[in-house]
């Protein structure tokens, strides 16, 4: 099995952050599309919020099966799953680079904030476009962080934004991935594109401790710390100047946040 190099890895802030996420906005350019009895494949699924949610939506008679290369946040959408009482959704360890499922098993294969991180991301459409129906679709919707607006955006911060794009750069991923994505469905042999977007954007104080407090505790604990000083991309006291930094910004009275995020819907024929 492939094992891509996860900028963000595990860590209980990223896991955290994860399963704040939820179909009504992360998979909302998807919803209208979803009917029973469809079969769904939620590729590189994390907790599995999100899954469990596009579960519901398929019900009566759909179904949903998560895949990701972690085995301990598979463990943990199981668990959320379960504790959802969900009946519909299933959970795996696969690589999306070979699923392992059959020729136009799925309806519907999605992926939310996945491609981003890996080498090969017009492989991983084409093992979802295999694994699809003719006329199924794929759904992704990836960040582009190149149109990221901080403000106030002290050196720290910016030096953040350096950090990232560089330790994505040496995974083999792309923080500007969102802008690549049209392309990447045409090369992966997928047609009738769809292509929307929308803005994530944090003002608000509940949205600014959520932003701000996450990253001041990744940039110290996550994978994207450890790639950072395992690379030489950054030293630690830089990480602590940065995570400072988004605790201060966090109280500024201008402080906002926005980037872009892009959703394409691709159809096999």
């Amino acid at each position: 099995m492939t094992t891509p190099q996860y900028t963000h890895g595990h860590h209980r802030s990223v896991v955290s952050a994860h399963s704040a996420r939820r179909a009504s906005e992360a998979a909302a350019f998807l919803l209208p599309r979803l009917r029973s009895p469809m079969k769904l494949l939620d590729f590189g699924c994390g907790p599995g919020t999100i899954t469990v949610d596009l579960g519901e939506a398929l019900l009566p008679a759909g179904s949903v099966i998560g895949i990701d290369f972690s085995e301990d946040v598979i463990e943990q959408a199981r668990a959320h799953a379960e504790e959802s009482g969900s009946a519909n959704v299933t959970f795996d360890v696969r690589s999306i680079y070979d699923t392992g499922f059959t020729d136009g098993e799925f309806d519907i294969a999605y992926a939310h904030q996945v491609l981003q991180h890996l080498h090969e991301p017009i492989k991983a459409l084409v093992e979802a476009r295999r694994v699809l129906k003719p006329g199924g679709i794929c759904a992704v919707r990836e960040v582009d962080w190149g149109t990221a607006a901080i403000n106030p955006k002290p050196p720290e911060l910016d030096r953040f934004l350096e950090i990232y794009f560089a330790v994505a750069e040496s995974n083999g991923g792309r923080a500007d991935e969102g802008r690549y994505l049209k392309g990447w469905f045409v090369d992966a042999g997928f047609e009738d594109l769809e292509v929307t977007t929308s803005t994530w954007s944090f003002a608000d104080e509940a949205g600014l401790q959520w932003w701000g407090g996450q990253w001041s505790e990744r940039i110290l604990h996550s994978n994207l710390a450890s790639r950072a000083l395992e690379q030489g991309i950054a030293t630690p006291v830089e990480l602590e100047d940065i995570s400072a930094a988004w605790k201060r910004w966090i109280s500024d009275p201008d402080a906002f946040f926005a980037f872009t995020q892009v959703e394409v819907i691709g159809t096999k024929r």
